[in-house]
């Protein structure tokens, strides 16, 4: 990930040799990886669209049906798209397949919390004991597994502390990630921080990651992001413009790289973004929603911004990210502006 500078022409052509593999290996997902590590990088970019396509394809083939890693990983990602019923069937039949299959327990707990928060206070605390057993599971099989540390944190900040929950235990679990994956831990400390209002206390371990670690897309963007929320979009900008140029692949780096463009007054530049996440990932298209919503905060190019959303509400939107009535809503208000 971290790799020296590069000047002059050299430093062109390895940029445009950069772009040009990770397109490539977008859409050839089982060149030089296997089909989850690409899903899981899918995913990590905000493309979970994709990765939903290519698992569901990879588990249909006859010779990964009985594939547990495979499934319990569509499980994960029915459960982010909401699909609990399928999440909770796939992460089941993973752990018949193999019950010693780390995040097979990791995704069955994912699977089973999101079901609890469907049912009453009464009904969710019965199946308490039975999800936090899936996560004691996934930890004894593979105690160097971060993600296993972040279910904690979130089962922690879920969960009171006369339960078992509780920030403090949150911590610990951020302590026990930050040996695992150093920017991880700053970015768990900083949610739990954001969880309980500390925005200044969540701010500084943003720092401290992309500060750490200034080669680390993910850390440069997090500080991003948080300086993007708070309205510096000054300062956001450095930060958002590195995190794309390093993993132009995300679809929320470019997102977010663009709309800091639009608030900063260079709309040439954020369509110049924008084109180029068109190309690299023409179905998420969270930039299009964004790159709308600051042309719209701000008062610039509302024919743009219309354009713009109804891209956007061309495809089916990302889940967890802007939905179809959020563009819906954007776009008659600004209908009513008259612009």
């Amino acid at each position: 990930m971290r790799k020296g500078e590069r000047t002059g022409w050299l430093r062109v052509a390895v940029a445009v040799l950069v772009l040009g593999l990770a397109a490539w290996a977008a859409n050839h997902p089982t060149a030089q990886t296997s089909t989850l590590a690409q899903a899981e990088r899918l995913v990590d970019w905000g493309r979970l669209k994709q990765a939903r396509s290519l698992l569901q394809t990879a588990t249909n083939d006859a010779g990964n049906q009985s594939n547990a890693p495979l499934l319990a990983y569509l499980g994960h990602i029915e459960a982010r798209f909401g699909n609990l019923q399928a999440a909770r069937a796939l992460t089941d039949k993973a752990l018949k397949l193999d019950q010693a299959c780390a995040s097979c327990h990791l995704y069955r707990f994912e699977a089973l919390a999101r079901h609890a928060e469907t049912l009453s206070q009464f009904r969710a605390l019965l199946k308490l004991h039975a999800i936090k057993k899936q996560l004691q599971k996934a930890e004894q099989l593979d105690p160097h597994m971060g993600d296993v540390q972040w279910g904690w944190i979130r089962f922690d900040l879920a969960v009171p502390a006369s339960l078992g929950g509780g920030s403090g235990d949150a911590l610990k679990h951020a302590a026990v990630l930050s040996r695992i994956d150093p920017v991880d831990g700053h970015l768990a400390r900083a949610s739990i921080f954001t969880s309980q209002g500390k925005s200044q206390e969540a701010l500084a371990e943003y720092r401290a990651a992309a500060q750490e670690y200034p080669n680390d897309p993910q850390a440069l963007f997090a500080l991003g992001k948080a300086l993007y929320q708070q309205g510096d979009y000054s300062a956001a900008a450095g930060l958002l413009d590195r995190a794309w140029k390093l993993d132009p692949a995300s679809a929320f780096y470019g997102a977010y790289h663009a709309a800091d463009l639009v608030r900063l007054g260079q709309s040439q530049q954020a369509q110049a973004v924008l084109q180029t996440a068109q190309q690299q990932h023409p179905d998420s298209r969270l930039g299009d929603f964004l790159t709308a919503q600051a042309l719209a905060d701000t008062g610039q190019n509302f024919a743009w911004a219309k354009q713009l959303l109804a891209r956007y509400l061309a495809v089916p939107p990302e889940p967890e990210q802007a939905t179809a009535a959020d563009a819906r809503k954007l776009l008659a208000s600004l209908s009513q502006s008259g612009s």
